[in-house]
């Protein structure tokens, strides 16, 4: 069952405001959602963005890789990437995955996307710490909390329809705004 989109005419104005200055000033943007663990709701969380996308009406390529850095890079995936959105977890081990991940991206060539990334962390219920200083956004909901109560293929989707908090740092990191 797939879950419906965010009705129209519900885009936060700041969100639309933001989308139309990306929209200006390039053709196209691309977002590689990068996940640091197979489990996590990845193609999900790149669907729900390319749809947010479509209803800004901003051209955005958007692919999905992980968790094999090498074999990401082979298969050319982040070659020309603007946006880079690693998927990960609450906690220690989440933290520790990341920066495993940036420490690669600097020893590779790609220390502007290993700088500048937005961090999503699945968020399990439990505390979310704030680590260092990349972007950070929480995802609204479990993603296995909401899988085993409402039996949906794609809960994560479905609860997350109302939230713009990530396409909104995508848009802020495309724009400058979200660069330390």
């Amino acid at each position: 069952m797939r879950a419906p989109k965010t009705p129209a005419g519900t885009v936060p104005a700041e969100v639309a405001a933001r989308a139309s200055q990306v929209a200006a000033g390039r053709d196209s943007l691309s977002v590689l959602v990068f996940t640091l663990s197979t489990h996590l709701p990845f193609f999900e969380i790149a669907e729900h963005l390319a749809e947010q996308f479509g209803e800004l009406d901003v051209r955005a390529e958007i692919s999905t890789a992980g968790p094999q850095r090498v074999q990401s890079v082979l298969d050319g995936k982040f070659n020309g990437v603007d946006v880079l959105v690693v998927i990960g977890e609450t906690g220690a081990d989440g933290e520790d995955q990341l920066m495993e991940l940036v420490q690669w991206l600097l020893a590779n060539g790609r220390q502007q996307l290993a700088e500048n990334l937005i961090f999503a962390v699945v968020d399990d219920g439990g505390p979310v710490g704030n680590p260092v200083s990349f972007n950070h956004v929480v995802l609204p909901r479990s993603y296995f909390a909401r899988t085993q109560q409402s039996g949906l293929r794609l809960p994560w989707a479905a609860s997350a329809r109302e939230s713009w908090e990530l396409v909104t740092a995508v848009l802020d990191y495309s724009l400058g705004l979200g660069a330390e």
